[in-house]
């Protein structure tokens, strides 16, 4: 295909979009609100995602040390494992100090009604992947030197179950609203190209191929995708960006995605979805279409 066929193809994509401006507005419009409704569940889905994700990192493991180990030779055992992200070394006095913190009491009225400090000198190791917490407990309680280990157990796979169950239900649901998605955006484009199937009866005359035929109204349905793609954009990211601020002030304990870069990245991905629903759309209502002419 030459440049000046690829020239004429687009300028007859643009007549027809011009000439034909309702259908155009009707086509771009439903494939907003398709792009709308699926950036939507996607951003719903990744968030609840993260957030069970961040819950499940905040679990670390607690390692409490016999009263004659060295806690330098148990920590340097311990960063020897690829799956520990940090480790931190606190002392019985330093547990106590917490301890009493959570309780809203100082160390030294805590202290007073003891007569000594029952709690071991301990190691807070964090997992780089929360899903190794266990295996990783695992090998710190074979660790010479080590007297308990200690994490939040049930609560860790709770949340690690919630965050794979969240991952797989997004994925499904994804495909099904996609599905749905292209299913709306082909049954629009079939109806523009039955509304100009004039036009297309006479270019079968005229000898055109169907894959000439095809090429306008591919190029038009990602025009419509690019459309749809931009202003549900705009949008989506305007809404949300609205939610952040406002869970960031009055929900501090939740934590959403936001940053620029996610913004571009979600940008071309919606960009993406939006031509590649415009053509596919394209392409499976003129497949329908001039199956049956």
């Amino acid at each position: 295909m030459n440049l000046s066929m690829v020239e004429f193809l687009l300028q007859q994509a643009w007549q027809s979009i011009r000439r034909n401006g309702l259908m155009s507005l009707a086509t771009s419009s439903n494939m907003t609100v398709a792009l709308i409704i699926l950036s939507s569940f996607f951003l719903s889905t990744i968030n609840l995602e993260h957030m069970a994700d961040v819950e499940a990192r905040k679990a670390n493991i607690t390692v409490d040390l016999e009263d004659d180990a060295d806690p330098g030779d148990v920590e340097a055992t311990l960063l020897g494992d690829m799956r520990v992200e940090e480790t931190r070394y606190m002392s019985k006095d330093e547990l106590l100090e917490d301890l009493a913190a959570s309780f809203g009491r100082s160390a030294e009225a805590v202290q007073a009604g003891l007569q000594e400090n029952p709690l071991p000198n301990a190691i807070i190791v964090a997992p780089g992947d929360p899903q190794d917490t266990e295996a990783i407990a695992e090998t710190a309680r074979n660790i010479e030197g080590v007297a308990e280990v200690r994490y939040r157990e049930q609560i860790t796979h709770q949340l690690l179950t919630l965050a794979r169950g969240i991952k797989i239900a997004g994925v499904v649901a994804a495909v099904l609203m996609g599905a749905a998605t292209l299913l709306i955006v082909s049954t629009t484009i079939r109806l523009t190209i039955y509304a100009r199937r004039r036009e297309v009866r006479v270019m079968q005359l005229v000898g055109a191929t169907n894959w000439f035929i095809r090429l306008p109204f591919i190029l038009e349905g990602a025009f419509h995708g690019v459309i749809g793609a931009a202003v549900s954009t705009i949008m989506v990211l305007a809404s949300y960006s609205w939610v952040q601020a406002y869970v960031s002030e009055h929900l501090a304990f939740l934590e959403l995605i936001y940053s620029a870069r996610f913004a571009v990245l979600f940008g071309l991905g919606t960009l993406a979805c939006g031509i590649l629903f415009g053509v596919l759309g394209s392409v499976i209502g003129l497949h329908s279409y001039l199956k049956h002419v």
